[in-house]
């Protein structure tokens, strides 16, 4: 069965093609989101399904000086992967669906289907604009992975594990001080959250990532409390006052009352085959056309140990 469903138009229109100056323009779509969590991350482009990283942690070597040889110092490596699931997509679409009704305009006397102009405006309007709407609303936070059952299309959101999922597995810092967002105090919140950081880390570019209703309610607070940007004028911000940390509202968090704090160079995004997220293999066979593409997605920190969070370790 293929994916086009043309039910109300044909109760609406009727089931027959009329010509009365129906074009493109008249295909109207609501808006997606683009990927926007990726382009705050490090991109890594790799071969392996499992990237793997190691942790050195250092010891103090200086000592005060005495003619005997005293050894001391340490370097402590520890093992860091993120582990890369292949995403796919698989669509099939049956042209004919559309030829006697108001959709016709879409079709063609062709008879390779995959030379009609619906093959280009799925290409164009449909499919690149939706994985990357699937990637940042499903996958690239939330998702969790679960392995796919046999013979049947994969859920949304289970494709790949998510920052949360990092967030709740890999040994992150958990806070338990700032309590419930409140939109009337989240200013004071999240720089009591950025106390946390090691002081080391609070002068380096720092992100505060939260849904894009918590970075709002963070600028309404912080204008409520008269934080303006002098060299503006009467501007609001999305910084922490005396400090590079930026408040960052990430779609893919939308919905939630999650923050979480790291150096913007701890986000990692990796890839591999990940161009083919934006090729499509068009393919036809009697009388459907296909659509078809796969490719390899992780994410995750390149150190826990760096990031803060009110989200909750799993049990």
């Amino acid at each position: 069965m293929g994916a086009l469903t043309t039910t109300a138009i044909i109760a609406e229109y009727g089931a027959y093609y009329l010509n009365s100056g129906q074009n493109l323009a008249r295909l109207k779509m609501l808006l997606r989101f683009g990927m926007e969590t990726d382009k705050i991350c490090t991109p890594i482009v790799t071969d392996d399904t499992i990237y793997q990283m190691g942790l050195v942690k250092t010891k103090s070597l200086v000592q005060s000086f005495q003619k005997a040889w005293t050894p001391k110092g340490e370097m402590v490596f520890t093992p860091n992967k993120i582990e890369l699931h292949k995403l796919k997509v698989d669509l099939d679409v049956y042209p004919d669906d559309i030829e006697a009704s108001w959709l016709g305009f879409l079709a063609a006397n062709s008879l390779t289907r995959k030379e009609w102009p619906l093959i280009r405006f799925i290409m164009e309007s449909y499919l690149f604009g939706q994985i990357n709407d699937d990637m940042e609303r499903n996958e690239i936070y939330k998702g969790v992975y679960a392995a796919p059952t046999a013979n049947e299309a994969g859920l949304d959101g289970k494709s790949m594990n998510g920052f949360k999922y990092m967030l709740q597995h890999t040994g992150v810092n958990h806070d338990t001080t700032v309590g419930a967002l409140d939109k009337a105090t989240v200013y004071d919140q999240y720089e009591k959250a950025f106390e946390l950081v090691l002081e080391e880390y609070q002068q380096t570019d720092m992100v505060i990532a939260c849904a894009p209703a918590w970075k709002r309610a963070f600028l309404k607070d912080k204008r409520s409390l008269g934080y303006y940007n002098l060299s503006g004028a009467n501007q609001i911000d999305d910084t922490l006052d005396f400090s590079p940390a930026r408040v960052v509202g990430l779609p893919s968090m939308a919905g939630t009352n999650d923050w979480f704090i790291t150096p913007k160079s701890n986000l990692l995004s990796i890839s591999k085959k990940g161009e083919n997220a934006n090729k499509i293999d068009v393919q036809e066979s009697k009388r459907c056309v296909s659509f078809l593409t796969d490719w390899y997605k992780g994410v995750g920190f390149g150190m826990s140990e760096i990031v803060w969070t009110n989200v909750a370790a799993a049990e």
